[in-house]
């Protein structure tokens, strides 16, 4: 048992709490949600929101390639450094939050290069490179916050405060809207920019408080070394996760090409997907990481049936359901959240379209994302990198074979054949145990 929360998904006490937790993350990040239809309901798809949406893009990247693999890789030394007591977890954070923000500011300035190589090699229909710097200059501190909250959002999931992070993600949503709100009556694009920045920052605070007081009720402790081997795994993350936000990133370049407001659409659907997908990456992924973490560092991990593939199978049928209702209820879900103002008959049809793509590779998303959390778990770092990488691979591929034939559908085609090859290699290399526990690093 890990602190009394070793329960399999289906547990008495396993679905009241990943319910709570969906509940809480579907709350903090409806702000959100609501930016995409305030920005269709005004400006429609043209050239000024695919500015935005490729500034934004970068942003994603950023996160993708550093915040989101921070968040995540953190969980398990976080763990450690708990384990060890308040002044081994005061020492841990410290040295965090000062390496936290020169990668942030590091991967921001990545971030700018790659958007000119991009706008270079692939230059949008219509669009001003001019217009889509100047978003991205206004994004560029949320960018750098993204990258300190990951670690404090991280450290809370091991200490089981999931409420707190998944709580969090509102500031950013709500510092999005009110600057969407702004946008609409000064009829333009820029105040979204800055609420997400003022939004990001207001989360690291919140973050960073709840931090400080959870550490403050633990014992003393003692001292050790729980960051060991956190820059090797960190690199591996960033490395795998870089793969697939790098893909995310060009093909949304590629498809620009085809056409005005492609990357609009493509990022409308998008953003229904990411709301559906908050079951998992408010929820069960979170519950499953902060479990599996600390089984691996106090006890052992072992891939069996009650453990590992019991949740996984059990989330993957759960991923169907939530699959089905878009598939079926695509129109109406588009044209009952998007068809209002500026956004065209035309914009309802093809997103319905894209939804639907989209939902069959859900399924194999949210089942990977589960799997994932078992690799993290283990430290198993550096064969989550190679998958990653051969699913960026296969992703892109796909979408530069079937772009010319299939247009902007190539994108949400490209998505489903990696997933599903994804999923599947996971599942493929779930039963390779790590030897190596966390806590024998303290020895």
């Amino acid at each position: 048992m890990v602190d009394g929360v070793a329960l399999v998904i289906g547990g008495s006490r396993g679905i009241p709490r990943i319910i709570r937790l969906t509940a809480i993350s579907g709350l903090a990040k409806a702000p959100g949600f609501l930016i995409p239809l305030v920005i269709a309901a005004f400006f429609g798809a043209g050239h000024l929101t695919d500015a935005y949406f490729l500034a934004y893009g970068g942003v994603l990247l950023v996160g993708g390639m550093v915040a989101q693999p921070l968040e995540a890789v953190i969980v398990p030394f976080a763990a450690h450094a708990l384990a060890l007591g308040r002044q081994a977890a005061d020492q841990f954070m410290r040295s965090l939050f000062r390496r936290g923000m020169f990668v942030g500011f590091g991967s921001t300035a990545l971030g700018a290069a790659l958007i000119g190589g991009a706008l270079w090699i692939a230059p949008p229909a219509g669009v001003s490179r001019s217009m889509v710097f100047g978003f991205f200059l206004l994004l560029a501190p949320a960018a750098v916050a993204w990258c300190i909250a990951g670690i404090y959002s991280g450290s809370l999931v091991s200490g089981w405060h999931l409420e707190v992070g998944a709580a969090a993600y509102g500031f950013r949503g709500v510092g999005a809207l009110v600057g969407a709100i702004v946008g609409a009556v000064v009829h333009h694009l820029w105040p979204v920019a800055v609420g997400v920045s003022v939004g990001e920052w207001a989360r690291v605070w919140w973050l960073r408080r709840h931090w400080r007081r959870a550490i403050t009720r633990m014992p003393e402790g003692t001292t050790g070394a729980p960051e060991q081997g956190l820059l090797r795994a960190a690199v591996s993350q960033m490395i795998a996760q870089g793969a697939v936000s790098g893909a995310q990133f060009f093909e949304r370049f590629l498809v620009a090409t085809v056409a005005m407001a492609a990357v609009s659409r493509i990022e409308y659907a998008n953003r229904l997907i990411m709301a559906a997908a908050v079951l998992f990456d408010g929820g069960i992924g979170p519950w499953l990481l902060a479990r599996w973490s600390n089984a691996q560092v106090r006890t052992a991990l072992h891939s069996d049936w009650l453990t590992v593939y019991r949740p996984i199978i059990f989330s993957a049928v759960a991923a169907c359901g939530v699959a089905g209702v878009l598939v079926l209820g695509a129109p109406a879900i588009v044209a009952g959240i998007l068809h209002h103002g500026a956004f065209s008959a035309a914009d309802t049809a093809v997103v319905t379209q894209l939804l639907r793509w989209y939902a069959a590779g859900y399924v194999f998303n949210m089942s990977a994302l589960c799997v994932e959390r078992l690799l993290l778990a283990r430290t198993q770092n550096r064969l989550f990198a190679a998958l990653s990488i051969m699913r960026a691979g296969v992703r892109l591929g796909a979408v530069v074979v079937t772009l010319p034939r299939m247009g902007v559908l190539a994108l949400p085609i490209g998505y489903l054949v990696a997933e599903a090859l994804y999923f599947c290699t996971l599942m493929a290399v779930s039963r390779r145990e790590s030897v190596v526990r966390l806590s024998a690093m303290h020895a």
